[in-house]
């Protein structure tokens, strides 16, 4: 053990340790989905979505940002209520049963790479950190088995609450785990048969070096894409909630913070899916037509371009700004000077962001050349450099992770309820024979065309 200890320098242990932070990344997503579906479902709903609730500040008025300040409510209100349970249950599993959902969010982000492996020169040592909390070479099957074990909350929940509807729901849970995990695994095996590896870094680093999993597996995109739906139980694939039959499905006999826990779970799974598809189908934190090593070569640039997009992102928040300003001055509104105090706020904040990304643009191409050494052949940068192409490449992920969150909402709030035997008919008879299919053709191509590398 001393001789492990020994071969690793404090920096390596030091940022081996702050990687288990990566752990809280799906929870944190879920203060951003929650307001993030209420808003979607406003928009697509033509309505305007909560946005009652503030909080007050001197001069400004009432600061309501936009509806999420309604959410921090929403969550309080939820964690100061009564927890109770009814007479009858099993109270040990309906206890237990709100907690494994939301365990395995923490769980199952540990193989996912939030950035490429980290090879850097430390005084005279060199250092090389995985960019996963566990660098396994069975990444995605862990991730696989992780995951899976969330259904055993609903199972627990349904039998554990003594109630029909419940034991309902936990079934049509477990059919559903079933039935679509068959789906997941068979639509994986074709990108997983072109990569030759079940690590998800190594996936991620062949689409660098070759193409997105998009472009070589479409078909398999698209069946993982509507499988990982159902999975997560999201409409139209809400079976095991069923309103209309069910009242809530296994949840029913739940409230408080109990109900919360089922609630982030489901919003935690999202989060992991999303960063899983960006992962395994588009390119993970690689930036299109350029490789780790480009990225840390022109490190000073790829800043400069990072800062000129936050940049314009604020002018489009300040435009959005204005003309909401314009919309307000013509309409009857009766809080209209409510409205203009607090996007005064707006206002200010945005146009200090401006200025400041900008003048971070600028040194960045000035005074950011990163310099590096030959080890083995290859260019191995600093310290510095290393942590900057994480910090750029971490960013990239989180960008397309936000994009397939987006999506999940979007189909929820488009698309109406499929009846249970229907899912059951979309699942067996038509994601899985074509799954099944694309993976023979993908394995005839494999091995005729590429050789079988």
């Amino acid at each position: 053990m001393m001789e492990i200890l020994s071969s690793k320098t404090w920096i390596e242990w030091l940022l081996i340790i702050a990687k288990f932070a990566f752990a809280f990344i799906p929870v944190l997503f879920i203060l951003l989905l929650i307001p993030m579906e209420r808003r979607g479902a406003g928009f697509i709903q033509d309505r305007q979505g909560p946005n009652r609730s503030y909080f007050w500040l001197p001069y400004f008025g009432k600061i309501r940002l936009f509806g999420w300040v309604q959410n921090v409510c929403d969550g309080l209100k939820l964690f100061v209520k009564e927890i109770y349970a009814p007479s009858g249950v099993n109270k040990v599993l309906f206890a237990l049963a709100p907690a494994i959902p939301f365990m395995i969010v923490l769980l199952s982000p540990c193989v996912i790479p939030y950035f490429a492996t980290l090879n850097f020169t430390f005084g005279d040592s060199f250092v090389s950190v995985p960019g996963a909390m566990v660098d396994s070479d069975v990444g995605i099957l862990l991730l696989f088995g992780l995951s899976s074990l969330s259904a055993f909350g609903a199972v627990l929940a349904g039998w554990a609450s003594k109630s029909k509807f419940s034991f309902l729901g936990a079934l049509r849970t477990t059919a559903m785990s079933i039935s679509y995990e068959v789906c997941l695994g068979l639509s994986l095996m074709g990108i997983l048969l072109l990569a030759g590896t079940f690590n998800i870094e190594g996936i991620i680093n062949w689409q660098e070096a070759h193409v997105w999993g998009f472009v070589a597996q479409p078909v398999a995109f698209f069946c993982f894409l509507i499988a990982m739906i159902a999975e997560t139980g999201r409409a139209p694939f809400d079976v095991a909630e069923g309103d209309p039959e069910l009242v809530a499905g296994f949840h029913t006999e739940y409230g408080a913070m109990q109900f919360g826990m089922f609630y982030m779970g489901e919003y935690g799974h999202i989060a992991i899916n999303s960063i899983l598809v960006s992962c395994l189908f588009f390119g993970g934190y690689s930036i299109p037509f350029m490789t780790t090593g480009d990225v840390q070569a022109n490190l000073g640039y790829v800043l400069a371009a990072l800062c000129g997009i936050g940049a314009f992102l604020a002018l489009g928040f300040l435009h959005m700004l204005y003309r909401y300003t314009r919309w307000y001055k013509t309409s009857a509104a009766s809080n209209k000077e409510t409205i203009f105090r607090e996007y005064a706020l707006y206002k200010i904040c945005g146009w200090i962001a401006v200025p400041v990304l900008i003048t971070l643009a600028v040194l960045s191409v000035l005074f950011i050349h990163p310099e590096y050494t030959l080890i083995n052949g290859m260019k191995v940068f600093g310290l510095g450099t290393a942590l900057g192409t994480a910090f750029v490449q971490f960013l990239v992920l989180m960008v397309k992770t936000v994009f397939f969150c987006w999506v999940w909402i979007w189909v929820r709030w488009t698309l109406p309820r499929f009846r249970y035997d229907h899912v059951m008919h979309l699942g067996w008879k038509v994601i899985l024979n074509i799954a099944l299919l694309n993976l023979v053709v993908t394995a005839i191509i494999a091995k005729l065309v590429l050789g079988g590398n």
